[in-house]
């Protein structure tokens, strides 16, 4: 693995995650076409059959019982405001009873005084917690630590090909990567060690190849929300240029999802990419996620301080979507709940 350069100290890559985190929230980053999802229809049923508060919405996932079947995406750590940012986002996940997955935790095995940013003090704990490590910082020794210094749940691998690539100080070096991922799930066992791309999808090759080293669940990630090549041109002149071809790249995260079931119809899934309400996600669940996961919209809801009223509005929809389509659960919901 080529090693960054040594200009690339704690602090810079401390700046560029504030810079993510600003610009990730703000305009001009969004996949140029949708996710997919905008152009289906769930059916809308005049008799549900039942009544709206008995609409079951627990879930089991990745060894966790969850309230609901959504996920607070992977955003931040590392930085002053990424530890505000992660405490509303534990508040709001404890509160609604989901899972929360935690960014990138590569600054943190750096420098383990970085570990309130991730894991502030006195946030309540949601009924699933996971670390997360880039591929091209992957070590199953690494891991294991980073798993016990945030004292979670389990591993999401994040998978950025495109985004190391446009960013100057990137490091594209995925040689190894699906076998120092299966010696990860070895090493964290029975702990869950999950995998997903950072926005631009997945191939059904891809999501086979890891099903068959023994990963515990995919998030898809497909194209259709925020876009890191974009973000990367935005936060460096010198990967503007090259990061405007990417605005329309990926796997969309409909089709994603349908391509990750056939290939792997036994594996756990997340449906993320432009998941922006509940009635998002229950798209996301009858196409074949167990979970469906959120990043951007919660990320500008906990910097404006809003984070649990928001995540409280995706789970009143996503009961209602449920409801409203004819299924009892949202668990039950399938491509037959699809117009």
């Amino acid at each position: 693995m080529t090693a960054r350069p040594d200009a690339e100290t704690t602090a810079s890559a401390g700046a560029r995650k504030a810079d993510h985190l600003r610009i990730a929230a703000g305009p001009g980053v969004l996949h140029a076409r949708g996710s997919g999802l905008e152009e289906l229809r769930l059916r809308h049923r005049a008799l549900p059959g039942r009544d709206l508060e008995d609409v079951a919405l627990e879930t089991s996932f990745a060894g966790a019982t969850l309230a609901a079947p959504l996920l607070v995406s992977a955003m931040t750590g590392g930085t002053a405001e990424a530890g505000a940012v992660n405490g509303a986002l534990a508040a709001a996940a404890a509160q609604h009873g989901v899972g929360l997955a935690l960014g990138s935790g590569r600054a943190l095995l750096d420098d383990p005084s970085l570990l309130e940013t991730y894991r502030p003090a006195g946030a309540p704990r949601p009924p699933l917690v996971l670390a997360n490590l880039g591929a091209v910082a992957l070590q199953p020794d690494r891991a294991e630590r980073l798993v016990e210094l945030l004292d979670a749940d389990g591993l999401f691998v994040h998978l950025n090909p495109v985004q190391e690539a446009v960013q100057p100080e990137g490091e594209p070096c995925f040689a190894g990567v699906l076998e120092r991922i299966a010696a990860t799930v070895q090493r964290l066992s029975p702990r869950p060690v999950l995998v997903k791309e950072v926005g631009f999808g997945m191939d059904p090759e891809d999501v086979g190849q890891l099903a068959a080293v023994g990963v515990s669940a995919v998030d898809v990630a497909g194209s259709g929300g925020t876009n890191w090549a974009l973000v990367e041109g935005r936060r460096d002149g010198r990967a503007g240029a090259v990061a405007q071809a990417f605005a329309d790249w990926g796997v969309p995260t409909a089709e994603a999802l349908r391509g990750a079931r056939a290939a792997a119809p036994g594996l756990p899934l997340v449906g993320s990419g432009g998941v922006g309400d509940g009635v998002a996600a229950a798209k996301a669940l009858a196409l074949g996620a167990d979970v469906a996961g959120l990043a951007r919209p919660l990320l500008v809801a906990a910097q404006d301080g809003r984070a649990g009223a928001a995540l409280g509005t995706v789970v009143r929809q996503l009961r209602i979507a449920v409801w409203a389509a004819g299924a009892a659960s949202a668990a039950q919901l399938g491509e037959e709940h699809l117009a």
